[in-house]
């Protein structure tokens, strides 16, 4: 039981590892295809459609390949849901400390949500 449990616990560090390391190199990406501006006038930051677009690939190339890594090297499931919920955690952080719009933090939500149950079902765990 504890090896099981001890295993599940590493699966889920591991899978949190991969999926900030993918979410990190997409945000990355995304700043240097189209980079962030400063406007003058107002003060503000304004942040380009593009890098908008590559953080919410991020979120769901992230949760889909750590879930997965977790998933196939538990043996179960639950070590993917960690590694979706610390991306929603993450996510939903990002989009309050950085005042977004309430459809950030909605899709700081589902985006995991939807990739960590698609990895769920690729890695052919579903029954677990």
């Amino acid at each position: 039981m504890t090896k099981n449990v001890f295993r599940s616990i590493i699966a889920a560090v591991i899978g949190i590892v991969v999926a900030f390391g993918l979410i990190w190199l997409a945000q990355y990406a995304g700043s240097e295809i189209s980079p962030d501006a400063f406007d003058p006038d107002t003060g503000e930051v304004l942040i380009p459609v593009g890098s908008t677009i590559a953080l919410l690939v991020g979120w769901f190339a992230g949760t889909f390949a750590g879930g997965w890594i977790a998933m196939r090297a538990s043996a179960g499931t639950g070590a993917g849901w960690v590694v979706a919920g610390a991306v929603i955690g993450a996510a939903l952080y990002r989009a309050a400390t950085l005042d977004d719009a309430w459809w950030i933090m909605a899709l700081g939500a589902l985006v995991p949500l939807a990739a960590v149950w698609f990895a769920q079902r690729v890695a052919g765990t579903a029954a677990d």
